[in-house]
């Protein structure tokens, strides 16, 4: 089984997000709340993108283009 994990705008914003979030309920006492709240949008980022990605890469490999 072969991972590969390719960087994109949206796997980094999906990480900013996320550290924001963290530092945001950190300065507000460790609520937990802001990252509760980004914590679902960030997988949806994530796992979206490598969905679209292996989809993708799937239909490449079954119509090759022409040379």
């Amino acid at each position: 089984m072969k991972i590969d994990i390719t960087l994109t705008w949206s796997k980094i914003v999906a990480v900013i997000v996320l550290f924001c979030s963290v530092w945001i309920d950190i300065r507000n006492g460790l609520s937990g709340t802001a990252f509760m709240f980004s914590l679902p949008f960030v997988v949806f980022l994530i796992t979206g993108k490598q969905l679209i990605d292996m989809k993708k890469e799937a239909t490449e490999l079954k119509f090759p283009a022409e040379e």
